[in-house]
């Protein structure tokens, strides 16, 4: 299973061109609610966007969606009327609040469920978020993650 924790690594793989390696080489792919809600780029549409939400919807059960804590609360402050205290919220939310979102993901996992997880994030802290996991998971910069998946999905020369 990958993980994404931001919508700047999808967005980074859709530049590489690379969207489809996670799925070419067998990897389920996780979408946390604030992750995609990031990719969209919140309510702006950053470069990349319109390709990501593309492969997301076309990827079909390579690719899972999940609804977060943290996302269900984004989307119900974006619902509110807009107070200081409402956007001092958001910012906090859209501030890491990917990672936070998949550390939910990942810690109502079981054991038995999946082999294991790759998360991909660039900050090298979002490992400890993951520590509470009952699940093996491997924390990995998107560079990192992006060399194994073409590592993956090139052709095997024969032996």
């Amino acid at each position: 299973m990958l993980i994404p924790t931001s919508g700047g690594v999808l967005r980074q793989l859709a530049a590489a061109g690379a969207l489809d390696a996670a799925t070419f080489a067998g990897w389920q792919v996780v979408i946390a609610d604030l992750v995609e809600r990031e990719a969209r780029g919140w309510e702006r549409g950053p470069p990349q966007a319109r390709e990501v939400l593309s492969w997301i919807e076309s990827a079909g059960g390579a690719v899972q969606r999940v609804e977060t804590a943290p996302g269900i609360a984004y989307g119900a402050l974006v619902a509110r009327k807009e107070t200081p205290q409402a956007a001092a919220m958001l910012k906090h939310l859209r501030r890491g609040g990917g990672a936070r979102a998949v550390r939910d993901v990942v810690e109502g996992l079981e054991p038995g469920e999946v082999g294991s997880v790759l998360v991909v994030d660039d900050d090298p802290g979002v490992a400890a978020l993951m520590s509470a996991a009952r699940v093996p998971v491997r924390c990995l910069p998107a560079a990192h993650a992006l060399q194994l998946l073409l590592a993956e999905r090139a052709p095997r020369s024969p032996r």
